[in-house]
């Protein structure tokens, strides 16, 4: 009697159809719950997934809780992750100090009070990881670890960038109606997408082109003239520090020059990370 070998169309697999980013975006936000609460300077939205200890993600300069969603839903099974906008979303004229990101970190202890129980752990990416370095120094215990993508420690605004940071601070309109916005984003963003799907470049394009061009603006005139080096000095002086890892993505310059970044004095616990595709981009999406 002959037996047939089994085909590929006949052994089932034990490995479920990978969802597209389409459902796993359309699924979070059907599973996930949408909560608001009243921040210091205004409200702040957001929305919590999953379950286990918390994890909360803290935006990118640019773009909003979206732009998370997708590494949200792969470590909701391990955490219970919150995303959120911070209050200057919401808020119609918020005092923006330049150099200064104590508002945004007002703002994540109010989700913390109100939305997780600590100690947390952090995740943030470009100004995110400013907020969570910032946060770090006067946590007092409530960060349990943090992952710093990018880390902004010290940086300044050329001249130019000052001035058009201010105008558009009171320009109305979004970010995609400047100019030359999508080839731009193209631009820099490209190389750290997967080049058989070009449509999660789109969505990370769409969803940054639809912030209101006075929040991006105000958003980067904090980044002038910040320097948050004392707080790496203070988290390397301290006897119990939370473990964190700062990840630089790859330039072609020295990432210490960009970040202002220098290894700690004392503590084994704060780990810079080198030039890494770990998680490359300016967000999370293309993971």
């Amino acid at each position: 009697m002959t037996t047939m070998a089994p085909t590929t169309e006949s052994v089932p697999s034990d490995c479920p159809t990978p969802l597209s980013w389409q459902q796993v975006l359309e699924t979070f936000e059907g599973q996930s719950e949408f909560w608001e609460i009243d921040g210091v300077r205004g409200p702040i939205r957001g929305r919590s997934i999953g379950t286990g200890p918390p994890l909360v993600f803290l935006n990118p300069l640019l773009g909003n809780w979206q732009l998370m969603a997708l590494a949200a839903w792969l470590l909701r099974d391990q955490f219970h992750c919150v995303l959120f906008d911070d209050s200057s979303l919401l808020e119609q004229r918020p005092r923006i100090a330049p150099g200064a990101v104590d508002d945004l970190v007002e703002d994540l202890w109010s989700v913390c009070r109100e939305r997780c129980e600590p100690p947390l752990s952090l995740v943030g990416t470009g100004l995110g990881s400013a907020v969570g370095l910032a946060a770090l120094a006067e946590a007092d215990g409530r960060i349990a670890a943090a992952v710093l993508q990018g880390p902004l420690v010290a940086t300044q605004l050329t001249a130019a960038e000052r001035w058009l940071a201010r105008l558009g601070s009171h320009l109305p309109g979004r970010l995609d109606h400047v100019p030359g916005f999508r080839s731009l984003m193209i631009h820099n963003h490209q190389p750290w997408f997967p080049p058989f799907d070009q449509s999660r470049l789109a969505f990370a394009i769409d969803t940054t082109g639809r912030l209101p061009l006075r929040i991006a603006a105000r958003r980067a005139r904090r980044l002038d003239r910040l320097n948050l080096s004392g707080c790496l000095d203070q988290l390397a002086g301290s006897e119990t520090p939370p473990p964190v890892l700062l990840i630089v993505p790859e330039s072609s310059h020295d990432p210490s020059l960009q970040t202002g970044l220098r290894p700690p004095q004392r503590s084994s616990h704060i780990c810079p990370v080198p030039p890494s595709r770990l998680l490359p981009g300016a967000d999370l999406w293309a993971a």
